[in-house]
This record gives C-alpha cells, structure tokens and sequence, in this order.
C-alpha cells in the first residue's frame, strides 16, 4: 500500500486519491443534504506570505507609546487617542450647555430676577436720611402756644450763636423763662446741633445724661421716646434733696440732633414726672418742626 503524498495548499487540493474499497474514508461526514464527503480540514499552515510593497506613511493610530515602569507600553496608542477624542467631546458638549444657559445659574427661571435686567426686581434701596440746611432763629424754634402751655408769661432768650451760622455745623440756644421768677421755679432750654456725625453726637449725649453727677444730680428713670425723630431718649433726673429736677429729652432726626430741657422745683410746684417729660417732648417736637 502506497503513502499518499501531502497536499500543497498553493496548488489547491485537486483530485484526492479514492480510498481502496472497502475500507470508509475517515474525513468522510455527511453534508447539509445528507450526502457526499466533508471538505477536508483547512492544513496548519498560514495563508500564504503576502508580496512586500512600498512603505506607507506611519499612521497616527499606530504612533509608539511610551513604555511603562515595567517595560511594556502604558497603554495603545489606540485607547489613548480615543480616550483623547472622547474628552474633547464632553467638553465642547459641556461648552454649548454652558454657552446656552448663560454660564451659571444667575437669572435663570429656576432663580431670583437680577436687579437691573428688564422684567427683574431693582435691588431695594436703603431710605436717605434727612439732611436739614434751614433752621429759623432760636426764638422760632418752638411754637408760641406751646411755651405758653407749659410756662404761661415766659419770655424767651436767644443763644449766643444762634445769628453765626457755620459752613459745616448751624446750632441754636435759647432759653425761656418767667420774668421775674414769680411762680414755682421754671426753665425752658433748647439746644440744636445740625451737623454731619449727628449720630454720634446724639449717643455722646445720651451717655453724658444717663450718668450721675455725685450728690449734685442722680438719674431717677430714663428709657426711649417712640414717635419722636429716627431715635429718642427721655432721662429723668435731678438734686437728691428734690430741689432741682429736669426732664430731658434728646433726639436725632437726620442730620440734626436736639436737648431740650424742662427744669422744675418739685419743693413748690405740683408738677408730675410725666408732665415734666410731656413737656420736654412737646418742644422737640416743634423744634423738628421747624426744620427744613
């Protein structure tokens, strides 16, 4: 029996030698119809070397990588290009939503309107102070009638500055009284400051008239004057023995604070802690009034 010679897979396999009868063929196997011989399987061996050709361009998809600590490549250069394109894809994406809604979320709808864009609420505006520059004399200051209800015949007395106005600050000081001094004992005093730190002028103040001064004056009572200026403040006060007693009341109002002080004797006269402090409020309250 004779070997039957290998087949070349260049030349195809052709005519295969029939098996002696008798004996089956082993690659033998039934086909999809049921009939004929299996096609032989496919030799071990590669297809057959492709002809060598001019050198292309190296291409950017297989650029050499870097190698790693150990030797071998950080990654293909494959995955890193595509990781690359993909990066750059989110971000133009995340450029155009950010391009289409403004930036950020300042005047979006799900946000406040910003002031000044058209349909928007304007930032709320804080309420200017006063700012006084004509004051009347200081006789003026307070009404005639009111002076009268408190000190009936008394006559008024201007301060010493009240006909030199400054540049940067306008005060006034008069002072009533009975002439005379028939009657209980009674003063009337005003004095008005218009001036920038009005502010801090009145608390001075206000500090000053909330302190005893030893055996000659002692706070009694003191607490705020509502509907009186942007800020008000009564101190009841005077001489331990009762001598002297003096209802004082300061305000600010802008750029102009006001004292007004209504003296008493409470030895000969009937008048009540709440008609001295009535009192002194009622003055302050016209020289504001006066103001313009």
């Amino acid at each position: 029996m004779s070997e039957t010679p290998p087949v070349d897979p260049r030349q195809g396999f052709g005519d295969r030698p029939t098996q002696p009868f008798g004996q089956a063929d082993p690659s033998w196997r039934p086909t999809a119809q049921g009939s004929g011989p299996a096609p032989a399987p496919v030799p071990p061996h590669g297809p057959p070397p492709v002809p060598p050709q001019a050198p292309a361009a190296p291409s950017a998809w297989a650029q050499p990588v870097p190698a790693g600590p150990g030797g071998g490549p950080r990654g293909g250069s494959r995955i890193w290009l595509i990781a690359g394109a993909a990066a750059l894809a989110v971000a133009v994406t995340v450029g155009v939503v950010v391009a289409v809604s403004g930036g950020d979320d300042k005047g979006t709808a799900s946000g406040p309107p910003s002031a000044g864009v058209p349909g928007g609420a304007g930032k709320a505006e804080e309420p200017t102070e006063k700012a006084f520059t004509k004051v009347p004399k200081g006789c003026e200051l307070v009404k005639a009638s009111t002076v009268e209800a408190i000190m009936p015949g008394a006559a008024c007395t201007p301060g010493l500055f009240d006909d030199k106005d400054l540049a940067s600050m306008i005060t006034r000081g008069p002072r009533w009284e009975r002439p005379g001094h028939d009657g209980p004992f009674q003063t009337l005093d005003v004095h008005l400051s218009v001036m920038p730190g009005a502010k801090g002028n009145y608390d001075m103040k206000k500090s000053v008239a909330l302190k005893d001064i030893g055996t000659l004056r002692k706070v009694m009572d003191s607490k705020p004057v509502s509907g009186l200026g942007q800020e008000a403040f009564v101190v009841y006060a005077g001489n331990p023995d009762g001598s002297l007693t003096q209802a004082q009341v300061i305000v600010r109002e802008g750029n102009a604070v006001v004292t007004s002080n209504y003296t008493f004797s409470r030895k000969d006269s009937t008048t009540t802690q709440k008609q001295a402090e009535d009192a002194a409020a009622a003055v302050a309250r016209d020289v504001l009034g006066s103001l313009s």
